[in-house]
């Protein structure tokens, strides 16, 4: 019943690898990791749901409504009766012809009988990756798909009749690969490619005449039979997005229908076919937008353009808006004036989010080919980006602070803070890289955002490099080897450690080259070479105490145990468990505190005291729970499973087993395969 924790240092973290206790902990920024008990490693992780049974989870990811939706009445009907479980919809058109309005009106259409298991919304703008996809399939049930997890997104919608609405399907680098893994769900696509578009094909047309008068005169307030309405809207050529900017530009400026007609009519405003049609046609609209919005509307159509094509908050804004001289109760007004500013004229789309019980007011840029153009002709200047960065960096570190609840706000900006990353590393900010990476790192990790981990600390190794920074490659190389081998990669993670080993010991970081020993003894202690593990942990040992760092002792101990726990050998491994304890409560290593309590619960199973296993089993749980540590908790919740199991208490064993998979489908833990074969068993003897 054992599942080792292991402390591996990177930047300090814990990973539960496989084995009979919670294994060793390596170091990021410093890590322990967990002994998972059993047939199966028991893990250990923090629990992100709570102790109920699981529920089957339905989500209702509904895309954003158009405020402005006519003549598509026709197409919404045959949509409506297209959609089914198992069939597959295609709506095909170009860029800005109202295919994502078109989807979402259909959508809210349905009942909800009709897809029984949900509905998932994904788009592939600015996340064009197949695993982006995976990930977003998974999270509407509560599972994170990650590189590499075809499989589990298989089970996951294996069965299910769900619908699955994949908008902006062009952009997709491999389609046909989330397709494949839809099993009896329905699935809507938009797509401005006919190659995208599989099944059944609705080609969505420029809105005729009348229609697009209408459309117009929704925006703009003018009469839809108004001489030069229907001027604008015929060299517009019914299309939609065209309307939307031009009506909302007309209306926001008060400016004539007839002075706008006669700009246009001058303008190379072309018929639609090729994609750069499309994106000149946008950009030639929006520059006359631009043109008469303030300084700070721009300043914020910058803004959104360096971050992804997400919703936006307040603190942003008010950020790249700040002056030096400004009064601080003045700026939160210009940047609401400047956001209004932007949904006047059709740019942004304000919405509002629940989120922590508080109102939480965000925007949303309103279409694609408007965030391509703001990201490619408005450029934010370096020192507004430094002001931007400096924001998040202040904003990650404190929700980090704040454990779970800051994670959950963290969670609506992660996708930006990558973004930010890629915009200042283009930009030389090495500084604001370096420090945006370090602000995320904890909640990454501990969430199990380890892709996400993986492409932040690549883009900081980038950055270290440019910059001749050797110190921060060296960090990065061996963080980057702790994020694989929290992964279960550890070919991989012993390549990065090997790499990193010859900078810190050339340089003379005693204590990094500390962190990189005790993470190598542990690849070797899961190859099963005991004697190499034991001599790289106690030169770790002997070097964390020369340079007294304490946290880095403890770690390297709670690993040597795991070593002595891997070879049988119970006194001495609980003899240095027990040195290690004391060390993580000392320094306030919670993280360590609570791999370690697991793998002492380990050694009491081995000798037969299950009471004293699930009491340290709880006090670590407590603690992986506390501090949003998932990957722990999952080790843990497996080990509690397995302890119950042993004891024929099987109704307990399947409920935390049950929970320790969910959290290991969430973050892709390497055990999960194991775990859930453990579940199947738990189930198929209490039926039996």
């Amino acid at each position: 019943m054992s599942t080792v924790n292991q402390h591996i240092d990177g930047n300090g973290n814990t990973f539960s690898g496989s084995g009979d206790v919670q294994s060793n902990r390596f170091d990021s920024h410093g890590g322990t990791q967990n002994i998972a008990q059993g047939t199966n490693p028991i893990a250990q992780q923090n629990n992100y749901y709570n102790s109920q049974p699981a529920q089957p989870i339905i989500p209702r990811h509904h895309p954003p409504l158009d405020d402005c939706f006519l003549g598509r009445d026709k197409e919404c009907d045959w949509l409506l009766d297209k959609l089914h479980p198992g069939k597959v919809v295609a709506v095909c058109g170009p860029g800005g012809m109202g295919k994502s309005a078109l989807a979402a009106q259909a959508v809210s259409k349905l009942e909800p009988s009709r897809f029984p298991d949900g509905i998932v919304f994904h788009s592939f703008y600015g996340h064009p990756k197949t695993e982006t996809a995976l990930q977003a399939i998974c999270e509407a049930f509560q599972v994170e798909a990650k590189a590499g997890l075809e499989s589990t997104v298989r089970q996951v919608l294996s069965g299910k009749r769900a619908l699955l609405i994949l908008d902006g399907a062009e952009q997709a680098d491999d389609l046909p690969a989330v397709l494949r893994l839809r099993s009896s769900c329905g699935v809507l696509i938009t797509t401005r490619s006919r190659k995208d578009a599989q099944g059944v094909r609705l080609n969505i047309k420029p809105l005729e005449d009348e229609a697009a008068a209408e459309v117009f005169q929704a925006y703009s307030g003018i009469a839809a039979d108004d001489p030069s309405v229907v001027g604008i809207c015929k060299i517009l050529g019914g299309w939609p997005v065209a309307l939307r900017i031009a009506g909302n530009y007309v209306s926001s400026t008060e400016e004539s229908a007839a002075t706008y007609l006669k700009w246009l009519a001058k303008e190379p405003f072309r018929k639609l076919g090729k994609e750069a049609h499309q994106q000149e046609n946008a950009a030639l609209l929006l520059r006359r937008s631009v043109a008469q919005m303030s300084t700070d509307a721009v300043q914020v159509l910058r803004l959104v353009g360096i971050l992804a094509f997400a919703s936006i908050g307040l603190g942003p804004v008010m950020a790249v808006l700040s002056k030096e001289d400004e009064d601080p109760d003045d700026l939160e007004p210009r940047s609401l004036e400047a956001l209004g500013e932007l949904v006047n004229y059709g740019l942004l789309d304000k919405h509002d989010k629940k989120q922590d019980e508080k109102l939480d007011e965000r925007w949303q840029i309103s279409h694609a080919l408007i965030h391509t153009y703001a990201r490619t002709e408005l450029a934010l200047s370096k020192e507004s980006l430094e002001r931007l960065a400096g924001w998040y960096i202040a904003f990650c570190e404190a929700q980090s602070k704040a454990g779970l609840e800051g994670y959950a706000r963290l969670d609506g900006e992660r996708v930006h803070c990558l973004r930010l990353m890629e915009s200042c590393l283009a930009s030389k900010l090495w500084q604001e890289v370096q420090d945006l990476v370090g602000a995320t790192y904890i909640y990454l990790d501990r969430q199990g955002w380890w892709t996400d981990q993986l492409t932040a600390i690549g883009m900081r190794l980038t950055a270290a490099q440019q910059n001749g920074d050797r110190k921060d490659e060296g960090e990065c190389l061996n963080d980057l080897g702790y994020t694989c081998q929290r992964r279960g990669d550890r070919e991989k993670a012993l390549a990065y450690y090997e790499q990193c080993l010859p900078i810190r010991q050339q340089l003379g970081d005693r204590k990094g080259e500390g962190a990189t020993l005790n993470n190598i003894a542990d690849i070797y202690r899961q190859q099963g070479k005991h004697e190499l593990a034991l001599e790289y942990c106690q030169q770790s040992l002997s070097i964390r105490r020369e340079v007294g760092h304490r946290e880095g002792e403890g770690t390297t101990l709670n690993n040597i145990a795991n070593v002595y726990y891997a070879q049988g050998d119970y006194e001495q491994a609980l003899s240095y468990f027990e040195q290690s304890l004391p060390i993580a409560q000392e320094v306030g290593d919670k993280e360590g505190e609570g791999v370690t309590l697991n793998n002492i619960a380990g050694i009491y199973r081995v000798q037969g005291k299950p009471a004293k296993v699930l009491e340290y089993l709880e006090q670590s749980l407590a603690i992986q729970r506390e501090i949003g540590d998932r990957a722990g908790e999952a080790v843990t919740r497996w080990n509690i499973g397995r302890t119950y199991e042993e004891q024929r208490d099987l109704a307990q064993a399947e409920e935390h087993i049950s929970l320790a998979v969910q959290l290991a489908k969430t973050i892709d833990h390497p055990l999960l395969e194991g775990w859930c074969k453990g579940l199947a068993q738990v189930r198929a003897k209490r039926q039996g």
